[in-house]
């Protein structure tokens, strides 16, 4: 379930998060993504994967030995599927290979230069992040 203050918990982590350049194992898609879900709802879905990677050779690695083998197949396991339509804002959107934080028409990535916004017709699938 969402915390009482969610959407405030959510605003608040994606201005901190913003401008943070990508970094494995810190600000990776991965990390952000289940960052913002944290926030939301209170539980670390992925604690296991925290500081046990920082390069893209490791994260590889650590999804085939902790995870499901992809991070798709992973997220799938933590997180119910919903219809790229019905998504919410505080959801998680796969597009291209890793996970963002949806925030309505657009779900935020991290990237090089901090969050980019991907629209919603670009996603390939999408979770539900504490909605039940």
């Amino acid at each position: 379930m969402r915390i009482t203050n969610w959407e405030e918990a959510l605003v608040n982590y994606i201005l901190l998060k913003r401008h943070e350049p990508f970094e494995y194992g810190v600000n990776d898609c991965c990390m952000f993504a289940l960052g913002a879900a944290l926030e939301i709802t209170g539980e670390d879905k992925m604690s296991e994967f925290r500081g046990k990677y920082d390069s893209l050779k490791g994260s590889l690695k650590v999804i085939k030995e902790i995870g499901a083998g992809t991070l798709e197949a992973t997220l799938d396991g933590k997180f119910p599927e919903v219809s790229i339509g019905y998504t919410q804002r505080g959801d998680l959107a796969f597009f291209d290979g890793s996970v963002g934080v949806v925030m309505g028409d657009f779900a935020y990535f991290a990237s090089d230069d901090g969050l980019e916004r991907v629209p919603r017709d670009l996603w390939d699938k999408c979770w539900s992040v504490g909605r039940g």
